[in-house]
Formats: C-alpha cells, sequence, structure tokens
C-alpha cells in the first residue's frame, strides 16, 4: 500500500513515516524544508508548499491513502491545515482517492459536541494565545466532514516523550486539559487508523492508556 504522509518532517510526521516504513508501506513523504529521511526504496519524498496544489498533486499521484500530521504552529498566517486540506481534498477526489486520517488538536470542537464547563473556560484561555491555530483545526474538520472522502480525525492533547508508547486508547470524551500523550503514540495512533479502516467519519480523541 502507498501512502502520502503531509507534514512528513514534523516532530509526528517523521515518527509515522519511520513506522510506515519499518512495516513495509510505501511511503510518499512530502515536506517543507530540509529532511534528514535516510535513503530507503519504499521512500519518496517530495518538498513542495501545501498551499500550491500542483506540489499536492505531485504527493498524492499513485498513493491509496493519506496521513496528514500538518500543522500551523510557526506559521505566519495559521491557517496551514485548513488551506493545505482544501488543496489535499480536491487533488484526492480528482484521483478517487478516499482514505485519509488526518491531526488536530484537543480542543478543537466539532458543532453538535457538548462541553463541560471546563472544557468552555479551556476554549477561553486558548483563544487568548492561541485563537487562529484553535480556528484552523475545527475549519479543517468541517472541510473533511463536507468532503466525500472516509475521513478520520484524530485530536490529540499535549505531546512529549513521557510513558509506553503502545499505551494508549481512543474516546469519544474529550481529553481533561491537563492530560498529556507520547507524540509516539500518536504516530501509531494515525497508522493504526487508516491500516485498520477505524473510525470512518469520526473524529475520536487520543489517551494514555
Amino acid at each position: 500500500m502507498k501512502i502520502s504522509v503531509f507534514g512528513a518532517n514534523g516532530k509526528v510526521g517523521s515518527l509515522v513515516v519511520d513506522e510506515l516504513l519499518r512495516n513495509n508501506f510505501q511511503v510518499v513523504a512530502f515536506c517543507y524544508g530540509k529532511t534528514s529521511f535516510r535513503p530507503n526504496n519504499n521512500l519518496t519524498v517530495i518538498r513542495g508548499n501545501v498551499y500550491n496544489r500542483q506540489d499536492v498533486d505531485r504527493a498524492i499521484k499513485g498513493s491509496e491513502a493519506v496521513i496528514s500530521t500538518l500543522g500551523s504552529w510557526g506559521s505566519k498566517n495559521k491557517d496551514i491545515l485548513s488551506e493545505g486540506m482544501k488543496n489535499i481534498v480536491a487533488i484526492m477526489d480528482h484521483y478517487r482517492i478516499k482514505r485519509i486520517v488526518s491531526l488536530t488538536g484537543a480542543d478543537a470542537h466539532i458543532e453538535g459536541e457538548y462541553l463541560k464547563t471546563h472544557d468552555k473556560l479551556m476554549r477561553v484561555f486558548i483563544k487568548l494565545f492561541a485563537k487562529k491555530i484553535l480556528i484552523d483545526g475545527e475549519i479543517h474538520i468541517e472541510i473533511l466532514k463536507n468532503s466525500d472522502l472516509n475521513w478520520t480525525v484524530l485530536r490529540s492533547p499535549v505531546m512529549n516523550n513521557k510513558g509506553n508508547p503502545k499505551e494508549f486508547i481512543l474516546s469519544n470524551k474529550k481529553t481533561k486539559p491537563w492530560n498529556s500523550v507520547n507524540r509516539a503514540s500518536v504516530a501509531l495512533c494515525l497508522i493504526e487508523l487508516l491500516s485498520e479502516n477505524k473510525c470512518i467519519k469520526q473524529a475520536p480523541f487520543i489517551k494514555r492508556a
């Protein structure tokens, strides 16, 4: 199976690429800027800009599925996830590729979801310093919801390198503001969601087991 990975040179994206290669998948790693991947017969590196539809086309053409670990932290306009997803969805539609798994933050809210009082307070706090990041993640979910793709969005709390990467669970209940998860767990979970076709048209939360 050939999988295109967007945000492949990021902290989570690079782990996704490495794990896919360890499991003998063919991987197209879409990267912005320099990369440090070791040569591998199953790896193709595409350097490009996710805002550019032709670059996105080059990365997706010939693949069977997509994993996105795009994020807007450190970017100027804080819209990489939403604007990039517009191009990804369009190109996937063009090539009739259906399966995509995407990553965003745990505070990204989907319309109609119930929020507890502490969740509402947390959103107010986040909007004080990362409003555009929050909105970017939420818009990207809406883009996928309105598409014909078999999408899954994984919502993750703060990531670190603590704990056993294999000890994680999926939940429909929002994580607590103080929760965290190993980023290697996130990488493993993204691949599991895709390869096992779990949580189609859903946006589960990842938690430590």
